[in-house]
């Protein structure tokens, strides 16, 4: 206790300081927990499945014009088939289908839009998770059966048995209720609420199932345990030549592989990217801020050499004061953590912003490790190395002037902080400037007061004219049109110069809209005119002309995509299609005035949140079982960009906390340089010294460690940037002209801190520094 008594008085005594350390520590510590507990929570992606390790999902290869394109999924039958050809490896596969079951589940009235999947009937078995009530090995093999997790079960129906119980997806297909199922967590990558059975789509003709059809399912297969798993996916390309007709192996040249769930996640770009930065940031904060507080910790050693004396002489040996010192050290740290603590809570929303994450999943039981490691991290970094200092310090100081000649171990501290400061504020830099490039960038049409439904299916002729004609006559609304989808989401076809399954040319983006589409959207025609889909009538962009090699000579000209003939009456001006992180393709537009099933497209007027507002409100009224919710089109341009826009804010907020911990651990080593140095200082006055040249002397020491520190760092940064900036296919130009600003900035910051707590000694009248000499 009378340690602790010690230890308290003593913080007391330098409280000025301490509130230093404690802002510096606590803000530390908030910034990488923020960072690294991400990381820690997106490892544990896909864990949650039952012996997970043996679940592998199913990925496809399309060789077109020698270019190799992977995506996710496969061809109807390929899970099956593996199945089939590997009974003695393969103990269940499964496919799946979620993006034909967007309608939302009525119970009666009420409607809920969770999510949902088509699924097969060993989509338990497979995926590995727990049924607790039904058969959906033989439920899920029969139409108009749906199965729930118990949440949401318990969502509609309360405590009630839902086992039983009829629930209406869309307008009029019911379903009935046969099983439920333990809900899975938010780290799975496939958590549907609800799985209906994949026989529903096949049924009512919703899906095409063939190895022709080319369309791709999600896939998985479970291995049984202890197989040899390379033994089967070394023979999958020989399944697949035994299965895929030649024809359609000729034109596309595919493939499937697998590949553990676990990792199909953490091998995405935008993850390993995103791990790789976040870590990063969070080790230079880590380090920087323990580096920073042994830094103020140690310029304090002059001011109580003298106490340590005192202590030693009252019977305390170097154990009791490294003990004492880590007892300071742990209630510094612990007062860091309580502040930290207040920052989570009063800022949640502000954070959840920042880094797309609940405050509250940064300390989740499966990833509470990380927040402790940096709090023990922090603590023995922290602590032991100036302990370990207070400690040698000779009892005899009780009867001298102690004075701490070395600085050689703290030009090193200095020298990381500078370092890292440079570095994130070179990543700060490129990363804000990309971001606001691709964000501003025009592309091609205008997205602005656009908003879009989700996919509706309107029935019939009657029924679509009414739906869009109630919403033309909203006085809040310009323009309102129909499309199968956004231009940020294009559905893809082979482009073929006969009707059979010939040689493909290459992959084209197609998409079904109405004629007043394009005009509504801001794309412009470059020649021709806007034909009649019903004669086989489209329009291309000039990117699919150029790939065409029509030359001049575009109107008139002929080609098949899926089997259709399609003859081109006019070229559209290009316009990107999805975000900036893919390039330039092809298009074809097909402009009919006769389609059911699409997204609803509205031009508000101004206000435009107001207005938005208004329109799902009277959305809501007017078609309760419609899924007609509108969201922004802003909105779904600025969700393409999501990870950049938190690396932007991650960066921008590490550039400000190191800057300000640096400039703390800067301000205390200059004190401490400006105090030993005091009487030398004084002398050179005397002599004739300005100021302006004390001053100098000063930084420019700093300066020695600042400049070779900065450069390292922006090279760093650099590597970096030229890492994230392959992520878009139309970038920025960074130039060595921007590195050279940053780092003449981070040189000015520098120098002006050092000026500024060197002031005052530089201007003072050197006689009260040496008249008690």
């Amino acid at each position: 206790m009378k340690r602790l008594y010690y230890v308290i008085q003593t913080l007391l005594r330098g409280s000025g300081s301490n509130i230093t350390k404690v802002i510096s520590l606590g803000l530390g510590l908030t910034m990488s927990i923020m960072l690294f507990s991400p990381v820690s929570y997106q490892q544990s992606f896909n864990t949650c499945y039952r012996d997970y390790d043996n679940l592998y999902e199913v990925f496809s290869t399309f060789t077109i014009e020698g270019e190799e394109r992977k995506m996710e999924g496969a061809l109807g039958p390929v899970a099956s088939a593996i199945l089939e050809d590997f009974p003695d490896q393969i103990e269940a596969a499964t496919c799946v289908f979620p993006g034909a079951a967007y309608m939302p589940i009525y119970n009666g009235n009420v409607r809920f839009d969770d999510l949902k999947t088509l699924g097969d009937s060993l989509f338990f078995r497979t995926m590995g998770i727990d049924v607790l009530s039904g058969d959906p090995v033989h439920d899920l093999a029969q139409k108009d059966v749906i199965y729930l997790s118990d949440r949401f079960a318990k969502k509609i129906f309360g405590e009630e048995n839902p086992i039983g119980k009829i629930l209406k997806y869309g307008e009029e297909l019911d379903l009935i209720v046969r099983g439920t199922y333990a809900a899975l967590p938010e780290n799975a990558t496939m958590k549907p609420e609800a799985v209906m059975s994949m026989a529903t789509a096949w049924y009512y003709g919703w899906l095409p199932y063939s190895w022709n059809a080319g369309m791709i399912y999600g896939e998985y297969i479970r291995f049984r345990p202890g197989v040899d798993k390379k033994q089967v996916i070394s023979r999958l390309d020989a399944m697949i030549e035994k299965h895929v007709p030649a024809d359609v192996q000729k034109m596309t040249g595919y493939a499937v592989s697998v590949k553990p769930i676990k990792d199909t996640y953490q091998d995405k770009e935008e993850v390993k990217l995103m791990t790789t930065t976040m870590t990063v940031l969070g080790l230079a904060i880590l380090f920087i801020v323990s580096l920073n507080y042994v830094l103020v910790s140690m310029s304090s050693l002059s001011s109580r050499a003298k106490m340590v004396g005192v202590h030693k002489c009252s019977g305390a040996g170097s154990g009791n004061i490294f003990g004492m010192f880590m007892l300071e050290t742990g209630i510094i740290i612990l007062a860091g953590i309580v502040l930290m603590a207040l920052v989570l809570f009063k800022f949640s929303d502000l954070i959840e912003d920042a880094i797309a994450i609940k405050p509250s999943m940064l300390f989740v039981p499966g990833s509470l490790w990380m927040p402790l490691a940096v709090v023990l991290f922090l603590f023995l970094v922290g602590g032991v190395l100036p302990g370990r200092a207070f400690a040698r310090i000779p009892v005899t100081q009780v009867f001298l002037r102690y004075t701490e000649g070395r600085i050689r171990w703290k030009r090193p501290l200095l020298f990381v902080q500078f370092a890292g400061v440079a570095f994130v504020s070179g990543l700060m830099c490129v990363m804000v400037s990309q971001y606001t490039y691709v964000r501003n960038k025009d592309m091609g049409y205008n997205p602005k007061d656009i908003v879009v439904s989700s996919t509706v299916y309107m029935g019939d002729n009657s029924h679509r004219d009414a739906v869009c004609q109630f919403f033309r006559d909203l006085p809040y609304v310009r323009e309102v049109s129909l499309a199968t989808n956004t231009p940020m989401l294009y559905n893809g076809a082979i482009v073929r110069t006969n009707e059979g399954l010939g040689d493909g040319l290459f992959q084209t983006y197609w998409g079904q809209c109405m004629t007043n589409y394009p005009e509504m959207m801001g794309m412009s025609l470059k020649e021709g005119y806007i034909g009649d889909a019903q004669k086989g009538e489209v329009l291309v962009n000039e990117l699919f002309a150029d790939w065409m090699r029509w030359g001049d000579n575009i109107i008139g000209r002929t080609f098949f995509y899926d089997g259709v003939k399609a003859t081109v009456t006019g070229v559209l001006n290009n316009f990107h299609i999805g975000s900036f992180h893919q390039e330039q393709r092809p298009f074809v537009a097909i402009c009919n005035d006769y389609f059911y099933d699409g997204k609803i497209h509205i031009r508000l007027k101004e206000p435009f949140a107001e207005n938005l507002q208004k329109l799902n409100k009277a959305s809501g009224e007017a078609f309760p079982r419609l899924a007609t919710d509108f969201v922004s089109m802003e909105q779904i341009v600025a969700d393409a960009y999501k990870s950049e826009r938190i690396f932007c804010n991650a960066t921008m907020l590490a550039t400000i906390m190191m800057l300000f911990i640096m400039l703390v651990g800067l301000a205390g080593y200059t004190a401490d340089e400006v105090n030993r140095r005091s009487k030398e200082i004084a002398i050179r006055k005397v002599n004739g010294a300005e100021a302006s040249g004390i001053l100098w002397l000063i930084s420019r020491e700093v300066a020695y460690v600042a400049v070779p520190a900065i450069v390292i760092g922006l090279i760093a940064s650099w590597y970096v940037n030229s890492y994230w900036m392959d992520r878009f296919a139309d970038k920025i130009s960074i130039g060595w002209g921007i590195y050279l600003l940053l780092a003449v900035v981070n040189l000015a910051i520098i120098v002006s801190c050092v000026f500024w707590k060197s002031w005052r000694i530089a201007n003072e009248n050197p006689v009260n520094r040496i008249k008690n000499e």
